[in-house]
């Protein structure tokens, strides 16, 4: 073999190496930022969030960046055995090469499909992923044609140490790049839409609306009858309508993503001339349960089946009479930012992705607290708004609230931003703020033992509790009528708190072995952002003390 074809297959094989490095740093920043959803995330055109927060950026509940960290890591250490393998061994370590390279291009480009015709937002790393593998995939399609060679010791070691030193310099390079990008970047990379967009956007008289019309707590969905995540939303959306009956007001809006669901704009639309004889949530459940056809004759046989005047369904759906209602709500949820579906508005907090029942009534729960609606038994009531058409527009609550996302599988990511879900990173940073100097310098919360807490409790009316700890943890008990509002997203979402209350904050209690809580912690950003010394109250003993005095507590 001559020198030239050598030092070509040299730098083929240093040139893999770094790109499966560069692949590696990519996905471990990723999985960081996934794994941490309260942190800004670095990104050039602000599509980062919006992918991150879709229903996609999970895959049987594992963040997608994970399988990037062991493909990468997979090809770094054949990549770095293969001078010292076997002839035969070597060239079965080329084949894993190109069929494991091969396996991540055909998954980047559905994944690249994914942001270009469903998510419709770019994130630059991902985008960058997906380049690297694409020249990796070529890369070892040309070395694949070439049959190794045996090398002299010499060489071999000489090609150990050229990987050696690649690896040591990428991980000198690579350790300050990702500190310097952990502690950098923008929490809001897009525009979020102003009042008077989601006055106007958010419903409109006309709108669908399930429940009490004035209620003080709003729900909108934006759909797509074809997409299977807003079939598995439903469930669970279905059931929030059922228990808090008259409390909310659920409204839902069309938004078909034809690119993906080309029969998704019919169904809008058949669902919307159904709704024309008064059968508009019947046919969502219908639609939904036969989610697998919905053509149109389809769709005429489900009108039949709900009892509709058939002739009057078809010569609507036939005409596209309710075609401009369904671009005027895709119009809509353009406008408010909504880029994938199902995404729900609840009191104009977004979240995108389907939810578990149990997290999206606890969603529901701490913003009817919030409101001051009376919850006690109160539930089945539910029922469509027998006028939407009188709900006047413009009422829905302004100052649309993007999630700050933790993830499961399905699009949770946004479930746990908003319940400020715990992750072993964002509990270690929080540690560290509730304990440094800095914060011990601040003005400190008053301190309130289980008498007092169980006196300020005794008056509801003017008294609200708020547990500091993870959304789990509060689900398996909690002094009954807290709000739940963790300490991992705690500085975003207390701003929503109200100010003409006694506010009591605790959490775990002695039992939990803390010295500086997260509690306090709470408190002293309570006291920083005006709230009166005399209304903020941090009850030491917490649930622990609470259940000790046989207290009431709820699950």
């Amino acid at each position: 073999m001559d020198h030239d074809a050598v030092g070509q297959r040299t730098m083929r094989k240093l040139l893999l190496m770094a790109l499966s490095l560069i692949g590696l740093f990519d996905s471990a920043y990723l999985l960081w930022e996934y794994t941490s959803p309260a942190h800004p995330m670095v990104c050039m055109g602000g599509g980062c969030d919006a992918v991150r927060a879709s229903a996609y950026s999970h895959i049987v509940g594992l963040p997608v960046p994970i399988f990037g960290i062991f493909m990468y890591g997979f090809l770094v250490l054949l990549l770095f055995l293969y001078p010292l393998l076997p002839t035969s061994i070597a060239r079965l370590t080329q084949s894993s090469v190109l069929l494991i390279s091969g396996a991540a291009f055909l998954f980047s480009i559905y994944l690249t499909g994914l942001e270009a015709f469903v998510i419709h937002a770019w994130c630059v790393w991902c985008v960058v992923s997906a380049l690297l593998v694409t020249g990796i995939f070529l890369l070892s399609i040309m070395e694949r044609s070439h049959p190794p060679k045996p090398l002299e010791p010499a060489e071999a070691l000489a090609a150990v140490q050229r990987n050696f030193a690649l690896i040591l310099f990428g991980f000198v390079l690579g350790v300050p790049a990702f500190i310097f990008l952990t502690q950098h970047g923008s929490t809001a990379p897009s525009k979020p839409p102003s009042p008077k967009a989601v006055e106007a956007h958010m419903i409109r008289p006309d709108t669908h609306l399930y429940g009490n019309p004035n209620a003080k707590v709003t729900i909108v969905e934006f759909g797509d009858f074809k997409c299977p995540a807003c079939r598995q939303a439903e469930s669970s959306a279905k059931q929030i309508r059922e228990k808090f009956g008259n409390q909310i007001r659920f409204a839902f809006r069309e938004f078909p993503l034809v690119g993906v669901h080309p029969e998704s704009e019919k169904a809008a639309e058949a669902a919307e001339c159904a709704g024309q004889q008064g059968e508009f949530w019947q046919a969502v459940d219908m639609f939904y349960e036969h989610q697998d056809d919905l053509s149109v004759s389809a769709l005429n046989r489900y009108a039949r089946g709900m009892g509709l005047d058939s002739q009057k369904f078809a010569a609507c759906l036939q005409n596209g009479t309710m075609a401009e209602r369904v671009t005027r709500d895709l119009t809509d949820g353009q406008a408010l930012g909504v880029h994938a579906t199902p995404t729900f508005f609840i009191d104009g907090r977004e979240i995108v992705g389907p939810l578990p029942y149990d997290q999206f009534a606890q969603l529901v729960e701490n913003e009817l607290k919030l409101a001051g609606v009376e919850q006690a038994g109160q539930s089945g009531t539910s029922k469509p708004a027998e006028t939407p058409e009188s709900f006047p527009a413009g009422k829905a609550k302004t100052g649309s609230k993007k999630s700050a996302m933790q993830p499961t599988g399905g699009g949770s990511q946004d479930t746990m931003q908003v319940l400020g879900g715990s992750n072993l990173f964002a509990g270690l940073q929080n540690s560290a703020a509730a304990c440094n100097e800095e914060e011990a310098k601040k003005r400190q919360p008053k301190m309130i033992d289980t008498p007092q807490a169980e006196k300020i409790f005794g008056d509801h009316s003017q008294a609200l509790f708020v547990d500091v700890r993870t959304a789990k943890d509060f689900q398996s008990g909690h002094i009954p009528g807290a709000l739940n509002m963790p300490i991992d997203s705690f500085e975003q979402e207390c701003k929503r708190l109200p100010k003409d209350k006694t506010i009591v904050l605790y959490e775990a209690g002695k039992s939990s072995g803390d010295i500086c809580a997260f509690s306090r912690s709470a408190g002293r950003v309570l006291l920083s952002q005006g709230y009166s010394y005399s209304d903020v109250n941090v009850y030491r003993d917490g649930l622990a003390g609470w259940t000790k005095a046989g207290l009431p507590t709820k699950r």
